[in-house]
């Protein structure tokens, strides 16, 4: 029987995985409804989903510069 350790960093980069995922698809539904109405209110919230994709990317970055 083999028994594997998981570092915190593996159940973080999970985590981390699964918020991009969710922001990606905020971000998809916001430039649906930008498509369907351009209005100020939509661009604000394509640029917000797009912040929000770059906080998850910068967490996993520093994640992975972080010593293990």
């Amino acid at each position: 029987m083999t028994t594997t350790v998981e570092s915190p960093l593996d159940g973080l980069r999970a985590v981390l995985e699964v918020e991009f995922s969710r922001a990606r698809t905020r971000l998809a539904e916001a430039r649906s409804q930008q498509r369907r109405k351009d209005t100020p209110s939509a661009r604000a919230a394509v640029a917000a989903r797009g912040a929000e994709i770059d906080a998850v990317l910068d967490m996993y970055l520093a994640a992975r510069a972080a010593p293990a």
